[in-house]
C-alpha cells in the first residue's frame, strides 16, 4: 500500500517538474523571439529615420539711431593678405613645417566725418567759420574676397590652418581704417572745404569760410 502511494506521489512531482519545464520553454522561447524582432524593428526604424539639424537666428531692433554720416573719400583697394604658420615643439620651430595663406582681396573705403559733429558759426557780415571733427572710416563698399590659397612645406600639414574670418577682420579692421585716413588726410581735408564751401556758398558767394580741423 505504501509502496503503491510512492509510485503515485513521484508520477505527480513529475508530471508538476514537466509543466514548470514547458512553461520556461514557451517564457524562454518568447522573449527570444520579442528581442530578435525588437532588434529587426531598431534596424528597420534606424535605416527609416535620419537625423536632421537646423538653426534659427532671432533679431529684434531695439533701438534706431539717427546718424550723419558725410562721405569725402572713396579708396578702391586691391591687395594680397599672407599668413604664415609653423609646427613647434617647446619653442622651436620645426624645420620644413611652415605653410602659407593667400588671398586675394578688393573693396571700396569710404572715409569721412560725422556730420552731426561738424560746427558752423559766423564769424562776421559774410563770413563762417566751419569746426571739422576728426575724419573717420564710414564703411566698406563692393567687397570681394578671393578663396584662399595655400602652399605648404614638405611638413606644413603639422602647422596651425589659416581662419579665413580672422584674416577678413584683419584687412578690414580698425587699425587700417585710421591707416588709410593718415595717408588721405590731405585729401580729406580738401575735400571737406568743397564739401561745405559749397553748400554755404550756394546761399550767398560772396561768403567767406574759414575751416578749423581737430587734432
Amino acid at each position: 500500500m505504501n509502496f503503491l502511494k510512492a509510485i503515485l506521489n513521484f508520477f505527480k512531482v513529475r508530471v508538476l517538474l514537466w509543466q514548470v519545464l514547458l512553461l520556461v520553454v514557451v517564457l524562454v522561447g518568447g522573449a527570444a523571439a520579442a528581442f530578435a524582432s525588437g532588434g529587426l524593428n531598431a534596424l528597420a526604424l534606424k535605416s527609416l529615420f535620419s537625423s536632421s539639424s537646423s538653426e534659427r537666428d532671432s533679431q529684434v531692433v531695439q533701438a534706431v539711431t539717427r546718424v550723419q554720416e558725410v562721405a569725402l573719400l572713396s579708396l578702391h583697394m586691391e591687395g594680397l593678405n599672407r599668413y604664415e604658420s609653423n609646427r613647434e615643439i617647446f619653442g622651436v620651430a620645426i624645420p620644413a613645417s611652415e605653410k602659407t595663406t593667400l588671398i586675394q582681396y578688393e573693396f571700396d573705403a569710404k572715409l569721412g566725418v560725422d556730420g552731426s559733429q561738424v560746427k558752423i558759426e559766423p564769424t562776421g557780415p559774410k563770413s563762417y567759420r566751419v569746426t571739422m571733427p576728426q575724419f573717420t572710416g564710414i564703411g566698406f563698399d563692393n567687397p570681394d574676397f578671393k578663396d584662399p590659397i595655400e602652399s605648404n612645406n614638405t611638413l606644413g600639414w603639422l602647422a596651425e590652418p589659416a581662419v579665413q574670418t580672422r584674416m577678413v577682420n584683419n584687412i578690414l579692421s580698425d587699425e587700417n581704417k585710421q591707416k588709410y585716413i593718415s595717408q588721405n588726410e590731405e585729401a580729406l581735408k580738401e575735400q571737406a572745404k568743397v564739401f561745405y564751401s559749397g553748400i554755404i556758398k550756394s546761399v550767398d558767394p560772396e561768403i567767406t569760410v574759414d575751416f578749423e580741423f581737430a587734432e
